[in-house]
């Protein structure tokens, strides 16, 4: 099973719909997470699924696989969310950034139907990833070929390497983007904050 498998593994439930806690071992938030507040769990449980509120309970927010992703406060991205869309939306929820900068959020488009998308900075792009908040966790997060397509697996594991883990709302930072000539090295890669990257990029590709 691999390490993403065991991190995002929904907890199965009881038939009498209690939380059943997994076995040692199938769920492990790395020490660099930290529990989530519950005031951001109310404000939220009723724009994302039961599934993200479970997982914040268990796993809480931080890095995870060293940073190669790492799960949000919602009120932390959402300037940046609204910075790059062009406005607010209401039922849009950051989730995650890649360790270079990339914002994944939520959107649930109707009561039935979701998605997980996600906005290239580098490149001003809008992807959608996956049709579920679900499925974001439990196949794109441990598909080897999305995370190197779409989260630079090998560049990050490159870098950590040769700079060092990343902070909390830390990330890699593409010096110059790889839009204005940068490329796929290590040597153009330095660390900032995530928030303040993502503005910079954005003023710089309007």
């Amino acid at each position: 099973m691999s390490f993403f498998k065991k991190i995002f593994k929904k907890n199965s439930e009881t038939p009498t719909g209690e939380t059943k806690q997994p076995p040692n071992g199938a769920l492990k938030a790395e020490e660099s997470t930290s529990a989530v507040p519950e005031p951001i769990i109310e404000a939220y449980k009723d724009k994302v699924p039961p599934y993200l509120i479970d997982l914040w309970k268990s796993n809480g927010f931080g890095k995870y696989d060293n940073g190669l992703i790492q799960l949000v406060n919602p009120k932390d991205f959402e300037p940046s969310l609204w910075t790059w869309l062009g406005q607010e939306v209401e039922n849009y929820v950051p989730i995650a950034i890649s360790a270079f900068g990339e914002l994944f959020y939520y959107r649930k488009l109707t009561e039935t139907d979701e998605d997980v998308c996600m906005i290239d900075i580098q490149y001003r792009k809008i992807e959608t990833i996956v049709w579920s908040l679900q499925s974001f966790f439990e196949d794109f997060l441990t598909n080897e070929e999305d995370r190197e397509e779409w989260l630079r697996e090998t560049l990050f594991k490159q870098a950590i390497a040769e700079q060092g883990h990343l902070a909390k709302n830390e990330v890699f930072t593409f010096t110059p983007i790889l839009a204005l000539g940068g490329a796929m090295e290590t040597k153009y890669l330095k660390k900032g904050n995530a928030q303040v990257y993502q503005d910079i990029v954005f003023q710089m590709t309007m």
